[in-house]
C-alpha cells in the first residue's frame, strides 16, 4: 500500500514518462523520495537534457550527501529535519545534511568526553573522510598510554579505534619504558626493551 501511495503521489508527467519507457524503474522509485517541488525541478532538468538518474539522482535529492539514518549516533527524535525513505522502505536518509552533521558532531564530542573520563590518554578525531591505517600505528593498551582514534566517513558513519599509538609515539614510549631507574640512580636497560 505504501509503495502504491508513493507512486500515486508522483507528478503526472513523471508517470507519463515512465509509461512511455523514457525513464527506468530505478529512477521512478527514487523520484518517490522527492518533494513536489523537487519533482518539478527534476522535470525542468529533464526538459534541458540534464536530469540526474540512478545514483546521481539520489545524491541530487539528498543535497549531495547520502547519509543513512543508521549512521546517527544521536537519537533520531533530536533531528528536526525531514527523513525520506526509498520506495521499498528498506533505507531511510537525512534530507538536510547540515542538521545531521550538527547533531552528529555533538554526539562524537560526547563520546570522546566519555572515553577521556574512562582514563584514555587522548581521543583523536580524524578529518572527515580520513582513513585510520593500522600499519601506521601500534596496538597499545589504555594503561600504557593508548589513544582512541575516531574516523568519520562522508556518509556520516563513525568508527572508534581503541588502544593505538602512532609508530613514532609507540617507539618513544618503548624507549622510555626500556630504561628504569635503579636504587643508585643509575639507569639500567630493561629485559623487555626492544633493540
Amino acid at each position: 500500500v505504501k509503495q502504491r501511495l508513493a507512486l500515486s503521489k508522483l507528478n503526472s508527467r513523471i508517470k507519463s514518462l515512465f509509461r512511455a519507457k523514457e525513464i527506468e524503474d530505478d529512477t521512478l522509485c527514487l523520484l518517490t523520495m522527492a518533494t513536489a517541488s523537487q519533482q518539478k525541478d527534476w522535470l525542468k532538468l529533464w526538459d534541458e537534457g540534464n536530469a540526474p538518474t540512478d545514483r546521481y539522482l539520489k545524491q541530487w535529492l539528498l543535497g549531495g550527501a547520502e547519509i543513512k539514518t543508521t549512521a546517527a549516533l544521536f537519537p533520531l527524535e533530536l533531528y528536526k529535519g525531514h527523513i525520506v525513505s526509498d520506495l521499498f522502505g528498506t533505507d531511510s536518509y537525512f534530507r538536510e545534511p547540515d542538521l545531521f552533521w550538527e547533531l552528529q558532531t555533538g554526539a562524537i564530542e560526547e563520546k570522546a568526553a566519555s572515553y577521556r573520563e574512562r582514563g584514555w590518554s587522548d581521543v583523536v578525531v580524524l578529518e572527515t573522510g580520513h582513513q585510520f591505517n593500522t600499519w601506521e600505528h601500534e596496538k597499545t593498551p589504555k594503561t600504557k598510554g593508548g589513544k582512541v582514534f575516531v574516523t568519520v566517513s562522508h556518509r556520516g558513519e563513525v568508527a572508534f579505534h581503541e588502544g593505538w599509538l602512532s609508530r613514532k609515539e609507540a617507539q618513544k614510549a618503548a624507549r622510555a619504558e626500556g630504561r628504569k631507574e635503579t636504587a643508585d640512580g643509575e639507569t639500567e636497560k630493561s629485559t623487555n626493551a626492544k633493540p
